[in-house]
């Protein structure tokens, strides 16, 4: 016969007067051991904070810095604070000097600061200035560094990722580009997450992947498909009515 609810819950009020009777009890018995765990309980949250705090000066003394070098950049570009649009130097060859120089004073930064979030933004300018330098190989290699030092997951890592994507496009890889936007459009934090996964089904288009294209394409929502710019909807629009219009493969013949 089962056991009335207020006797089952005599007897669990008594277990667990029991469990703290002999936990009292055991405690008594080692005040060392007990002091030794709550120490240590106490060092681990010190620890925890102290890293925490560590971490938080080290990210603004580190975005602090990279914040120094591109106002230098600006300035040396001839730009005055506030301007929006840095001005082309009349001298070209002044104005290369002046990219490589900041691209590799702030490839320098990245290296002493990896870890950090400014740290993967200074990958990011420098793979800028290497494009503009018309230096795609040293571009890229910036681009997927940042994408590789970014925290995982995060709207950074991604727009790194969107960075590396119109690199690889501009050195004649769609496929690779793809695959970039793709990663991109795949962090739910990342703003741009749908024009990121629109691109990622142009590139894929323009690497001959239909289906591929389609499949990211027809992965967006009507509300998604209304903020791609209109060239990109078109184009993926006409790409799925030709593929469903296409003859279907004759069946292979009989042996």
């Amino acid at each position: 016969m089962a056991k009335p609810d207020s006797t089952q819950a005599t007897e669990t009020l008594h277990e667990i007067e029991s469990i703290f009777d002999r936990t009292a009890r055991w405690a008594a018995e080692n005040p060392i051991t007990v002091l030794a765990i709550a120490g240590a309980i106490l060092l681990l949250a010190a620890a925890y904070g102290g890293y925490r705090t560590w971490n938080t000066h080290r990210e603004a003394n580190a975005s602090a810095e990279v914040a120094a070098i591109e106002a230098d950049y600006v300035a040396a570009m001839g730009a005055t604070p506030g301007q929006l649009e840095i001005p082309e130097p009349a001298n070209a060859e002044a104005a290369a000097a002046t990219r490589r120089e900041y691209a590799t004073r702030l490839a320098e930064a990245a290296e002493r600061l990896a870890g950090t979030r400014a740290g993967v933004t200074a990958r990011m300018q420098a793979g800028r200035l290497r494009a503009e330098l018309g230096e795609p190989e040293a571009a890229l290699d910036a681009f997927r560094a940042a994408a590789e030092g970014a925290p995982r997951g995060s709207a950074l890592e991604a727009l790194a990722r969107v960075r590396l994507g119109a690199a690889l496009e501009s050195a004649g890889d769609p496929a690779g580009a793809a695959e970039a936007y793709l990663a991109a459009g795949q962090v739910e934090a990342f703003p741009g997450r749908v024009l990121a996964l629109g691109d990622a089904a142009r590139s894929f288009a323009d690497a001959g992947q239909t289906e591929r294209a389609l499949e990211v394409f027809r992965g967006l929502s009507e509300e998604e498909v209304q903020q791609l710019p209109d060239y990109v909807t078109a184009r993926l629009t006409e790409l799925g009515v030709r593929s469903r219009m296409s003859p279907a493969a004759p069946p292979p013949e009989a042996p």
